[in-house]
């Protein structure tokens, strides 16, 4: 330990929701008779027979517009236009209107507009406009009646409530008009993972087999996992983009698979292919246990363990990476870093041909790159230089001293002197620098040895310039080359 490792951060942590009050309104209309003029009838009076209308409250069956043609079938329905002109008949003007009541003023309403008070301001003015024509046009199915005093501009909260369903309506099937089209155009591309994805029936083992290479030759990563039995749960690199890229890299071409006999429910097919011009031939295994028609490969994927790049800012085929494995379809793979002070060395790049198999990763190395390591030999050296410069007993770096050392002389602190060799010096100014296995962004360098150190000293009552024989060494130097701020730890 050293004051140098105060600086340094801990680099070995882990890693990673109303009814339609319609004609019950009404009734008050007919108390407007007391309003009508002396001057009119008799029958004008009369015209509380309207109180019944409270019955009227089954309007809220009338929206079964079918009833509204009834109206005719009251005998009296054709009197009741003469019954304005006849004054003095009372009683026929009141016959007529007691049985219409139901079906003239609801039948209308609903198609029209719920605003019963409004019309019932029309038969104000007089008992006689009541029964008047405008009475018998209101049957009309298509709601052509419009009162006179209806407020113009003013909708109804039915025809409200109607529009509004409308627009929703026109809504929901745009928004599945648009998303039907986006389906049709955008296809299966950028696909992978657990689904199946399009369905991609096999009526043989060969056939399987032919589907699943063929997918995979196009970057098609949906229809290639169609035909796997058991989809593996990781799907970072079953996608078009890492089949695009392993194609680019190394395309599978020429494929070759002999016709299956079928006669049982599983079958090995052994196929072949180019794959980046380099002849493979692999066996597969497919069953159709149901006896469905629909044959599925075992397996068919292999993996790639990145462990040993853990923290490195791993990327296979572009595709960035954070797991201790990945699986992958048969296929060429480049591992690379997006740390900038790091590259990977020896052979980046991979292959799998096999089910269950995987890559073999064990001479790719981290290491860094030609700046980075300049970088680290500066970080070392000025270490070094600012340790061996002190002249106290505690001085860093690992090479402190005790006042006392083991034969009982004592040193003055503040006289220490300390030097290197030519051959320590170079070994500085040449040090490899290697990733540590567990944590690769962990930098270590080489063994330095130790200094050469005098110091004044006290033995027995004597005083004195000492040389100090067996000092603590330069041990070996650790740099996190990944933090923003390096800092050099010594073992």
């Amino acid at each position: 330990m050293s004051d140098n490792d105060d600086k340094a951060p801990d680099q070995h942590g882990s890693k990673p929701l109303p009814a339609f009050p319609g004609a019950a309104a009404e009734p008050d209309a007919p108390v407007t008779p007391q309003t009508p003029p002396a001057s009119e009838q008799p029958p004008a009076p009369q015209m509380p027979p309207a109180p019944q209308m409270p019955s009227e409250p089954q309007a809220p069956s009338v929206p079964q517009a079918p009833s509204v043609p009834q109206a005719p079938s009251v005998p009296q329905a054709p009197s009741a236009p003469p019954a304005p002109p006849a004054p003095p008949a009372p009683p026929a003007s009141q016959a007529p209107y007691a049985p219409q009541a139901p079906a003239a003023p609801y039948a209308p309403q609903p198609s029209a507009s719920p605003q019963p008070p409004q019309y019932a301001a029309a038969p104000q003015p007089g008992g006689a406009p009541y029964g008047s024509p405008q009475y018998g046009s209101q049957p009309q199915p298509a709601g052509g009646y419009t009162p006179p005093n209806k407020p113009k501009g003013k909708l109804g909260t039915g025809a409200i409530i109607g529009i509004v369903g409308g627009a929703i309506v026109l809504v929901v099937l745009l928004v599945i008009a648009v998303g039907f089209g986006v389906s049709r155009i955008g296809g299966t591309p950028g696909g992978g993972g657990g689904d199946k994805g399009p369905a991609a029936e096999a009526s043989s083992a060969s056939d399987a087999v032919k589907g699943y290479l063929t997918a995979i030759s196009e970057s098609d990563a949906k229809t290639a996992l169609s035909y796997l039995s058991s989809p593996p749960s990781d799907s970072t690199l079953l996608t078009d983009e890492a089949l695009e890229a392993s194609n680019k890299l190394g395309p599978i071409t020429k494929i070759k698979v002999p016709k299956s006999d079928g006669k049982s429910s599983s079958d090995d097919v052994t196929a072949s292919y180019l794959l980046n011009g380099e002849p493979v031939t692999t066996t597969f295994s497919a069953s159709d246990y149901d006896r469905d028609g629909k044959w599925e490969i075992s397996g068919g994927t292999g993996s790639i363990y990145t462990r040993s790049f853990d923290g490195l800012g791993l990327t296979i085929n572009g595709v960035a990476v954070d797991a201790e494995q990945v699986d992958v379809f048969p296929g060429t793979y480049e591992l690379a870093t997006t740390l900038k002070n790091f590259t990977l060395t020896g052979p980046t790049t991979v292959t799998i041909t096999e089910s269950y198999s995987s890559a073999d990763t064990t001479e790719i190395k981290p290491a860094l790159t030609d700046e980075a390591l300049q970088q680290f030999h500066s970080l070392v050296r000025a270490a070094v230089d600012a340790c061996i410069a002190s002249t106290t007993l505690t001085a860093g770096c690992g090479i402190d001293i005790p006042s006392t050392i083991s034969d009982g002389t004592q040193l003055t602190d503040g006289t220490i002197t300390r030097s290197l060799s030519a051959d320590a010096n170079a070994t500085i100014d040449s040090m490899k620098a290697t990733p540590s296995y567990d944590n690769p962004t962990l930098v270590e360098g080489e063994y330095i040895g130790s200094p050469s150190v005098t110091a004044d000293c006290t033995k027995d009552g004597a005083t004195g310039r000492c040389s100090i024989y067996f000092a603590p060494s330069l041990g070996k130097p650790s740099v996190d080359m990944a933090s923003d701020n390096p800092v050099v730890k010594w073992d």
